[in-house]
């Protein structure tokens, strides 16, 4: 059996799909195993070239996210860049970073990962307003990222950094009472680095307090450190026991300390470790020049980071002033707009009804109008077929029996031509038959020996064009108007002249009857009522002895 063409394009564009599936799932997959990859090196550091291999990946990342307008993904990599600054010690360049990133948030619609990740920059924030000596604004940044904390983990974090703080600036007391929270969580949290930090923060804090179990919290924390190979945060657990061995005078365990913390610091090549770990060698020398060269230094240090901060604070709490000024011309704005849209809204809802009032009363009128049309067939076919047949059927019978009786005759003949006459005046007209023809039978049928018809102007109008119950009105409405004229105006001569404008046409009517005084009774009132019905107008114009006039407008 021959392979069908058909089937064997199906099989390789479908084999072309698959691969092309898979190339883009393996692209996709390695994008994200590369972005784990790089984040562990950024906040997990074991060596300098950890950080600069990942900050140069998230540069990199930052801006491919810029030029593709991905704000959440070029927060997420400001968020690296940010921590992987404040790693290297500088801080300046963390908190322009991580202002920046903030922007963006507050330019973000707001969503549970807007608030997760402003969480994080606030920590981060407040660790580098800790390290620049800024107490209320890292005490404030933490408050603030406490509110958006949503596991016991966050949590944890947060009354710890608060704890850090507190303890920075010789606060024991407010540092033990965060550091117990955070302690008082730790069955709730998993992660053995989080349980090293809290354990480490708090058995420093405990041993401040000359509290027996803090030497037991720190070296937990350093074993808990060490068995996740965490070189980073080792370094911290050395340097912490430097200190600690130098507050209980015991010189030899505390530079042995400070001397591991020097060769981690080393090893990770970070200039700010390195920094701290030879300041602790220092201060712990018998050399007397270079104590008090570290006591300058660390006092220049400690002056240039006041300046820092201070420029910081003015810098933080202006760009907090004109975002707040900015809220509130916006929520003014905002309010405004709300007036207006509000008083758009209202015009809009009293016009629409006023328009739909008059849509629904002319449609109402209409169909008012349309109900008599039908009611008027109704009772002309019942005359015709129920009464005007059975007068005409003895007619019949009377001619064919020869009966002498004429009179009867000639009264049945006229009753006949009486129940025709009601039966065509109560007529619909037929669309099989021109209008104009209808018209004209109309108006030629008051012309008689006693009164002239003239029509002027009835083939100018455009008959076809007009709608049927426009046509069906104006038919009864002349029609009413020649009754009136038969019964009452005993006039000779009647002009009805028709003439086209923009709008629509208008018809006069005029005789030279008796005339009187304009009254609307059962007849004039009906044909008002017929013309309103399809937004035409009518007026009547008449005297005693100056006959009678009507001009309608449709």
């Amino acid at each position: 059996m021959k392979p069908n063409l058909s089937s064997f394009l199906f099989f390789f564009s479908l084999c072309s799909v698959l691969l092309f599936t898979g190339i883009q799932y393996t692209f996709a997959q390695q994008s994200i195993d590369n972005e784990h990859y790089y984040k562990a090196l950024a906040l997990k550091p074991q060596s300098a070239k950890d950080l600069m291999v990942s900050e140069i990946y998230f540069n990199r990342n930052y801006d491919k996210a810029i030029k593709e307008g991905d704000t959440i993904l070029a927060i997420r990599n400001l968020y690296y860049i940010s921590s992987i600054a404040y790693k290297k010690g500088e801080y300046n360049e963390s908190e322009q970073t991580a202002v920046k990133a903030l922007r963006f948030l507050d330019a973000s619609t707001s969503s549970p990962h807007i608030t997760a990740t402003r969480k994080s920059f606030y920590n981060l924030l407040g660790l580098m307003y800790s390290e620049q000596k800024n107490k209320p604004k890292a005490i404030e940044l933490y408050t603030n990222a406490f509110k958006m904390s949503e596991s016991a983990s966050d949590s944890a974090k947060i009354y710890n950094n608060l704890s850090i703080v507190y303890r920075k600036f010789d606060d024991i007391t407010n540092a033990e009472k965060e550091i117990l929270k955070a302690y008082q969580l730790l069955p709730r949290i998993s992660d053995t680095i989080t349980h090293a930090l809290i354990l480490d923060n708090y058995g420093v804090i405990a041993s401040q307090l000359h509290r027996a179990n803090g030497i037991t919290l720190m070296m937990k924390a350093l074993e808990l450190r060490e068995s996740q190979k965490d070189s980073s945060t080792i370094y911290t657990s050395y340097s912490h026991l430097a200190d600690y061995y130098d507050r209980m005078d015991d010189e030899e365990t505390s530079k042995a300390y400070a001397l591991k913390s020097l060769q981690l610091a080393e090893k990770l090549n970070l200039a700010s470790y390195k920094n701290r770990a030879l300041g602790l060698l220092v201060k712990l020398s018998d050399d007397p020049i270079a104590r008090a060269y570290k006591k300058l230094n660390d006092s220049i240090y400690a002056a240039e980071k006041a300046k820092l901060n201070q420029y910081a604070l003015l810098k933080y709490d202006h760009s907090e002033y004109k975002r707040a000024a900015l809220e509130s011309q916006l929520e003014k704005e905002k309010q405004e707009s709300r007036t207006i849209y509000a008083l758009l809204i209202v015009a809009f809802v009293v016009l629409a009804s006023v328009f739909l009032y008059f849509v629904i009363r002319s449609r109402h009128k209409k169909e008012k109008l349309q109900q008599v049309f039908h009611t008027e067939s109704r009772i002309s076919k019942e005359i015709h077929d129920e009464i005007a047949s059975d007068v005409f059927q003895v007619m019949t019978r009377l001619e064919h029996k020869e009966i002498k009786h004429k009179v009867l005759k000639n009264e049945l003949h006229n009753l006949y031509l009486k129940t025709r006459d009601i039966s065509k005046k109560h007529s619909v007209l037929s669309d099989d038959y021109p209008f104009i023809e209808y018209l004209e039978e109309l108006l030629e049928s008051y012309n008689d020996a006693q009164t002239n018809v003239i029509i002027k102007g009835l083939s100018g109008i455009a008959w076809d064009t007009i709608p049927q119950l426009k046509q069906l009105t104006l038919y009864r409405v002349l029609q009413e108007l020649l009754i009136n004229m038969k019964k009452h105006s005993e006039a000779s001569i009647v002009v009805i002249m028709f003439t086209k404008d923009q709008n629509g046409f208008q018809v006069n009517y005029s005789d030279n009857g008796v005339g009187t005084t304009l009254k609307k009774r059962n007849g004039l009132q009906n044909t008002e009522n017929r013309i309103q019905s399809i937004n035409g107008t009518i007026t009547f114009v008449t005297h005693p002895d100056k006959g009678f006039k009507a001009n309608i407008t449709i």
